[in-house]
């Protein structure tokens, strides 16, 4: 609660109350502007207390503690002064109804969803004094509430790595509920934590609370129990700008001079050195979205023809697999890092649907999947945000990343910091926000830096593939993570040794420091990162 209070917005609600408490005492001929003043500083912190809580009942709840706060101040230091007693009990008498009235509003917020398991404050109902278990329980009443509007209510069981479904299946039938593997391909040898994990589905939406706190109290078999969120995507309109790449360019593609990209990101200075560079290997980035159409003139020369999701009614997928890989200088479209498409063959797997959702455990198989197939990168342009981390993603991200993979995840299009969206704030994540043209934050960007590996791309008007042969712009995260991630590619396709770690420290290193880089770190120069991934130059790591 003391963090709470000394956040910016109740500091500010605090200083209003308090010369509002002063404008009150009518000493001077100063009261009626410090009341004034006092009275738009207050006004003026609700919609911040409101934004960093996201909900209007926790947002007045926030406000109406700061508020006592700043009354209870009022109240010592009128009682300090002899002549004013009866003055400091009006005050603390305004403060206990404040006071009050901002626990109601809390309560009033956890039980009509101001704090959604998707859109909920991070902490919020920690910080009003409820436990871990209490917190965790109405987070997973709002959860239940989301994925009841999903294709089907299912929750994702862990069981101990020497249990057995069948200790559990009666009390699972007892509720309707039948258990399959989620996960079959993944064995006890590959993944204790993946392979006993069991998909639960069938269950009325009113008897799942229920169901969920009867196994986490088998905890002699259940290690983990969570709801199989909806995940997907988070749509931007397009902003509109007129920059283009004007200075000569060294490609052929018919469209790239319309990408502004490759000057801020150093696309086209990344074409100079390539053209005269012999991969060791092509790598493999993994598009992990709504499917890629594998047909399409600009791509089909690079794509992966063994790969599992070869058509995309959405559009999502294939957008973002020609900004990671599109075969570039071919005369055709548009222009990717992938020169003569020599460096870069991108795969495509199917963690979204054709209406662009899908679910954690979609989401994972598509990380165990693209992993076991060898991948080099895999770069997921979706998420969600979540109070609590999805124990399912993460560990479908940790088996991609002991096995060498580089995992890059979009931050995010809510303009708010991304340490609880998902997969982009798991640890070793390469979380990608967005720049404009002027490499500023784009305003639809959520920050990054709070996690542990920020990066910035081009993200605004981003010229690339549509399904059926087409092109088009799209903005958001979602452009700037298969840039970030079709580099990682041919710097892997350089140098195939190059660890996670050496790579993020390259992009952040030759990264070019913008404006906004506290709140988005570095945008990306391709031209330094492919110097230094070819020279094979040792990084500190």
């Amino acid at each position: 609660m003391l963090h709470s209070l000394l956040s910016l917005p109740s500091l500010i609600t605090i200083a209003g109350a308090v010369m509002l408490g002063y404008g009150a005492r009518r000493t001077s001929r100063r009261s009626p502007v410090a009341s004034l003043l006092g009275f738009v500083l207050v006004v003026a912190s609700l919609p911040m207390h409101v934004s960093a809580t996201h909900g209007l009942l926790a947002g007045g709840s926030s406000l109406l503690l700061s508020a006592a706060a700043g009354l209870g101040i009022v109240a010592l230091l009128l009682n300090r002064d002899s002549g004013g007693a009866k003055g400091g009990r009006q005050f603390i008498v305004l403060a206990l109804a404040s006071l009050v009235g901002s626990v109601l509003l809390f309560f009033g917020s956890s039980l009509f969803g101001g704090s959604s398991i998707h859109h909920g404050a991070p902490h919020a109902t920690e910080d009003a004094g409820l436990s871990a278990s209490q917190t965790q329980a109405v987070e997973t009443a709002n959860a239940v509430e989301t994925v009841a509007t999903a294709d089907g209510e299912s929750l994702l069981v862990e069981l101990g790595p020497d249990d057995n479904i069948d200790e559990i299946l009666p009390l699972i039938a007892e509720y309707g509920g039948r258990a399959e593997r989620a996960f079959p391909t993944v064995s006890l040898t590959d993944d204790e934590d993946l392979s006993q994990v069991f998909m639960v589905s069938g269950v009325k939406k009113d008897l799942l609370l229920k169901l969920i706190d009867l196994l986490r109290k088998q905890i002699e078999d259940v290690d983990n129990v969570e709801i199989n969120e909806p995940i997907g995507l988070e749509p931007v309109d397009v902003e509109t700008t007129t920059d283009k790449f004007s200075s000569p360019l060294l490609t052929n593609d018919p469209l790239a001079s319309q990408q502004w990209s490759l000057g801020v990101a150093r696309v086209d200075a990344a074409h100079r050195i390539l053209k005269d560079i012999t991969p060791v290997r092509k790598a493999v980035v993994a598009i992990l979205d709504t499917g890629v159409d594998a047909a399409h003139e600009d791509i089909v020369s690079s794509f992966l023809k063994e790969s599992p999701a070869t058509s995309d009614i959405h559009g999502h997928g294939t957008h973002c697999a020609g900004i990671a890989g599109a075969a570039t200088n071919n005369g055709k479209g548009m222009a990717s890092l992938n020169w003569d498409g020599k460096f870069v063959e991108v795969a495509s797997y199917a963690a979204l649907g054709d209406t662009g959702m899908g679910t954690v455990e979609t989401m994972a198989q598509a990380i165990i999947d693209a992993t076991t197939d060898g991948a080099d990168v895999i770069s997921m342009s979706l998420g969600e945000f979540s109070l609590f981390p999805v124990k399912v993603v993460t560990d479908a991200v940790e088996f991609a990343q002991k096995r060498g993979v580089i995992v890059v995840a979009a931050a995010g299009n809510s303009n708010r910091d991304a340490k609880m969206h998902i997969p982009s704030n798991i640890d070793g994540v390469i979380a990608v926000a967005a720049v404009d043209e002027n490499n500023r934050k784009a305003s639809f960007s959520n920050t990054n830096t709070s996690l542990s590996r920020p990066i910035a791309a081009p993200g605004v008007n981003i010229l690339s593939l549509e399904p059926n042969g087409k092109y088009g712009k799209k903005s958001g995260t979602s452009m700037a993570t298969p840039l970030v991630s079709g580099l990682i590619g041919v710097m892997r396709a350089i140098n195939p040794e190059l660890t996670a770690e050496q790579v993020y420290t390259i992009l952040e290193e030759t990264g070019r420091s913008g404006p906004d880089a506290a709140k988005v770190g570095s945008t990306i120069q391709a031209d330094a990162a492919v110097r230094v991934a070819a020279g094979n130059i040792v990084v500190r790591s």
